[in-house]
């Protein structure tokens, strides 16, 4: 089959109902797009060949694949960019390209390390097992410190112990996670009141929106009594050092397509990247920036 140029797929774990929106941008745009689901991948091995289909399309009528969510699917996008690389078309995120097949998002440790050996500014970290992040982190760090769980995302499996006796308590409520799999990183808690969202598309920071950080009130001071309500708004234009690490964090990670989280110390200025989420969701950058944002992601994958 002759493929169609500039033909994009846009496909993800579970329903198609949520990604309507694409649909809704690329007819404004006159582009092609295909909207799938992971379940609808298939194919048949006969006569010594194996063609997959998508929806009973071969991918040979596609120019480009934006995975924007695999979910549970791993082994449907396993598949997927394995046929895809083979015929040489075009996946976004880029890391897709570099390997058969890559989890995303990858674990809080992996990513942590990547960021430092890119010079990417981020919290002091320590990876270990329960036992030793329980026994070291309050010697690194002191109190209070960060504990987080390396497969958690948008700000989900994040604790804050203040002292020995909730340390106790948290290590006891984790110890089960730990034992069917799961693994943490300590980090340093950061006095930082206010929390960046950048989107970036491709090489380009495309809108910021700021949130209030969950433990601002332990540092903070009231004013008359009352502690200042923190600020929700967009950001524009992006400021340019914004943009600028929040790029080399993404692509440091090989994600084209991303939501990196920010935090500037309130006293020093001094800015860290949290971590780079490469399934984001944009209803508030649309909402406090206009910016259509599934119009953006169809000009950068044309």
């Amino acid at each position: 089959m002759k493929k169609t140029k500039s033909r994009i797929l846009i496909i993800a774990g579970g329903g198609k109902k949520h990604m309507s929106p694409f649909e809704r941008a690329a007819k404004e745009l006159g582009v092609n797009v295909k909207i799938a689901s992971f379940s609808e991948v298939e194919y048949l091995s006969k006569d010594g060949k194996v063609e997959l289909l998508i929806d009973g399309e071969n991918l040979d009528a596609f120019s480009t694949i934006y995975i924007r969510l695999v979910g549970k699917r791993f082994e449907d996008a396993a598949l997927l960019v394995s046929e895809a690389r083979k015929k040489g078309i075009k996946i976004v995120d880029i890391i897709y390209q570099k390997s058969q097949f890559i989890k995303l998002p990858l674990a809080k440790s992996l990513e942590t390390k990547l960021f430092f050996e890119s010079e990417i500014p981020t919290p002091k970290t320590y990876f270990a097992s329960l036992k030793k992040i329980k026994t070291e982190a309050p010697k690194i760090f002191g109190y209070p410190f960060v504990i987080k769980g390396t497969a958690g995302k948008q700000g989900h499996a994040v604790w804050s112990p203040r002292d020995e006796s909730e340390l106790e308590e948290l290590y006891s409520k984790l110890r089960e996670k730990e034992r069917v799999g799961g693994r943490f990183i300590a980090q340093e808690f950061i006095k930082a009141s206010q929390r960046e969202r950048i989107l970036v598309i491709g090489n380009s920071a495309v809108a910021e929106i700021t949130r209030p950080t969950r433990w601002r009130r332990r540092f903070i001071k009231k004013v008359k009594g009352e502690f200042p309500e923190g600020i929700k708004k967009g950001i524009a234009p992006v400021p340019k050092e914004d943009a600028e690490i929040a790029v080399k964090a993404a692509t440091s990670l090989g994600i084209d397509i991303a939501g990196v989280d920010l935090i500037r110390e309130d006293t020093t200025g001094k800015p860290y990247i949290l971590e780079v989420n490469s399934a984001p969701r944009w209803e508030s950058i649309k909402k406090d920036t206009g910016i259509e944002v599934e119009k953006e992601i169809i000009k950068f994958l044309l």
